[in-house]
């Protein structure tokens, strides 16, 4: 074989390839014959190196031009083992690994140009707000003051006196990483680490050619004033985003954002938070329930809202007051407001006015187990006083019911007594029953 054909031989292409081919081949080739993918072949690193070898040729127009005219020389551009001096195939199979389309799925090779067009956007900066829910009813403009990380604006945040300070680091050779390689019997361990020489920047400063501003840190510090405006009906983990307004991170082109995160109380007050309805609990006196309800309360927003409602009202009755919740973030309408009444009864009534609450209520309806009157027969029961059933006390309530010769037949309803009972009609209502 020529030795001016041998290197387009070794990478499989023709010697009219191009400059794209060369590298596709070279890519196929150094992917075919690394150690870490031929751990049983004691022949995969010596390839492996003829394939770096040939592309640090072919890959060079200039080297390529004077490959093709003279071929290889014995003792040129050689060194140990055949090698040029400081040729290492390993640093060019990650460099071009790195920065030539990536290495999906190749082990310890996961730096590939998406990565490195993420780190041109600093990472995104949260802010969390506490609101109350009056803030988040009304919606409520916030002035937020923070401290932020720009680029230093003399150095342009290259952290040097002038560009020309700055050196590449020639352990790495400006890459920010080394790869390591430890022999074991037939395999060949390799792992990517952090320069030790540029703390893994790849270009090195000398302190003494530092900016004199920012002192080689390439930042400074910038106190911002911003107006975080809150809609009306915003919901807890509602994002209002600031393009552009997170810190600056050396080496990055652009700005993350600013998320500023709404946390909200679901409670305030008498009212609490149901999505876009509000629950309200109000308590009223008996009468009232019986009767006319009449109330005033304070809105969220500051206004006094009047419930009127002329029927009764039972225990644990529910009342929607439409269009009077929270507002919606997604169209023009409210929510609800629904009010759940708690009727509160006496602690004890006066005799007299037992009897006169017996002749203008209702009577009750007779069940089928009821005993009538004239077909009850008296039982010897010991009369011992009914005293209140406590839960925590005894599980059972005891009581003994009061002896029927001891009723009064005047104490009973009758029928001339409920047809003496007033008219309890209602009048029109202002809020709806649910």
């Amino acid at each position: 074989m020529s030795k001016k054909d041998e290197l387009y031989t070794i990478l499989d292409i023709s010697k009219t390839a191009t400059d794209d081919e060369i590298k596709k081949a070279y890519k196929k080739a150094a992917l075919k014959h690394h150690p870490d993918r031929n751990p049983n072949n004691p022949d995969a690193t010596s390839k492996f190196q003829e394939v770096g070898k040939a592309f640090a040729t072919l890959g060079d127009p200039d080297k390529r031009k004077r490959y093709d005219q003279f071929g290889v020389i014995d003792g040129e551009d050689t060194g140990g083992g055949g090698m040029p001096p400081g040729f290492n195939p390993f640093d060019m199979f990650q460099s071009m690994f790195n920065g030539g389309g990536g290495m999906s799925g190749f082990p310890g090779m996961n730096m590939n140009t998406r990565q490195t067009q993420q780190l041109q956007k600093s990472p995104d900066k949260k802010i969390t707000l506490n609101l109350s829910l009056t803030d988040v009813y009304s919606g409520k403009n916030i002035g937020i003051d923070l401290e932020k990380t720009i680029c230093c604006d003399k150095c342009e945040g290259t952290g040097a006196h002038s560009k020309e300070c700055i050196q590449t680091c020639k352990t790495c050779n400006g890459q920010g990483k080394i790869m390591k390689m430890v022999q074991m019997g037939h395999m060949i361990q390799q792992s990517i680490q952090h320069c030790g020489n540029c703390k893994g920047k790849g270009k090195m400063i000398d302190p003494s050619k530092y900016c004199s501003k920012c002192n080689g840190n390439k930042t400074m510090k910038l106190k911002k004033h911003l107006d975080c405006y809150v809609r009306p009906g915003s919901i807890p983990g509602t994002t209002i985003t600031f393009k552009g307004e997170s810190d600056w991170v050396p080496d990055c082109s652009d700005c993350g954002d600013l998320l500023i995160s709404v946390n909200c109380k679901n409670e305030e007050s008498c009212f609490r938070r149901e999505g876009n309805n509000l629950i309200m609990k109000k308590s009223i006196s008996l009468l009232e329930s019986l009767t006319k309800t009449i109330f005033y309360f304070k809105h969220l927003d500051g206004r006094v809202i009047r419930i009127k409602y002329n029927k009764i009202i039972k225990p644990n009755q529910k009342m929607i007051v439409e269009a009077e919740g929270m507002p919606s973030l997604n169209d023009m309408n409210n929510g609800d407001l629904l009010i759940i009444f708690d009727i509160v009864f006496p602690d004890s009534l006066e005799e007299e006015r037992s009897k006169y609450l017996v002749k203008i209520l209702p009577i009750p309806k007779k069940q089928v187990w009821d005993l009538q009157l004239e077909s009850t027969i008296e039982s010897n029961i010991s009369d011992k006083q009914m005293t209140e059933y406590n839960e925590k006390q005894n599980s059972n309530p005891k009581f003994t019911p009061q002896k029927m010769n001891d009723i009064n037949d005047d104490e009973l309803f009758n029928d001339e007594d409920h047809n003496e009972m007033p008219n309890m009609k209602g009048q029109q209502v202002e809020c709806a029953t649910q």
